[in-house]
């Protein structure tokens, strides 16, 4: 078992992390995150904070929302950013859940439009999405040649009816998120996030009313993310708890359970 020090997708620190045999992180691509989960649970309302490219390695995935379909080992998906869906991932009796994801970078133009559905077996899709992994685990291969790896899947992707959504209009909400989400181990106030977008206080719960409020918003933001770290790291609890705005494992444990219905350890068991 080799350790490395990785930085994982929305962490505020780097941490150290094995990387090898049955760990998840790779020190050298940080837009690869290898996801597991040992038991099955159902997650509803994710919101991805990037489209994702994901290829199911064991059991299966279950999506309804937005798009929806079932996804069996060796299929590969295509998840949208800012979309809440309901997410059921299945183990098997033989061992738990696993997942490969590439993150969809922003500079990457990717193929928009309707999809005929939410995954495919396609096997040129899939010799495309090795062929991205390898380069994009080579830290001397320029960007400009791994963000064109990950578009050569998109684009098989895109030739069997495999596609992103349209960008929604911008609202109000996605710029509340966006700040957040670029440190949510800060003390987060509506004074502050009102203060950063120039707005007044009353403004800004006005705005995010339709989103159940600022602390809704922000409870959601820092569960979603600690549902990622839990899957996709093997860093403690505790340290998710904190990468997230929780200095109490407890109280963080507690919104978790409420929030997807299982406790943040129960994940890893089995």
């Amino acid at each position: 078992m080799v350790v490395a020090c990785a930085r994982l997708p929305g962490m505020k620190h780097d941490r150290l992390v094995e990387t090898g045999t049955g760990s998840r992180a790779d020190p050298f691509a940080p837009g690869v995150v290898r996801l597991r989960q040992a038991v099955r649970a159902q997650f509803r309302a994710v919101v991805g904070e990037a489209p994702v490219i994901l290829r199911v390695e064991q059991g299966r995935k279950v999506v309804r929302g937005a798009v929806a379909g079932e996804v069996a080992a060796g299929g590969l998906a295509l998840l949208p950013a800012g979309l809440p869906l309901d997410v059921e991932n299945h183990p098997t009796a033989d061992g738990p859940y696993r997942a490969t994801a590439i993150l969809i970078g922003a500079q990457i133009t990717t193929p928009r439009g309707m999809s005929r559905g939410l995954h495919t077996q396609d096997a040129r899709a899939s010799d495309a999405f090795d062929r991205a992994l390898d380069l994009l685990r080579r830290p001397a291969v320029p960007q400009a040649i791994r963000d064109h790896a990950v578009l050569e899947v998109l684009l098989w992707l895109d030739a069997v009816g495999l596609r992103l959504p349209p960008p929604a209009p911008p609202r109000f909400a996605d710029r509340v998120r966006a700040l957040v989400s670029a440190d949510l181990a800060r003390d987060w106030t509506a004074e502050a996030v009102a203060g950063a977008l120039a707005v007044s206080e009353a403004t800004l719960r006005r705005r995010l009313s339709g989103e159940g409020g600022f602390a809704a918003l922000l409870t959601d933001l820092r569960m979603n993310r600690a549902l990622g770290l839990l899957q996709g790291s093997d860093l403690p609890v505790a340290v998710v708890a904190a990468e997230v705005g929780y200095a109490s494992p407890s109280r963080f444990a507690l919104r978790f359970r409420a929030r997807f219905g299982l406790a943040p350890a129960k994940i890893r068991q089995g």
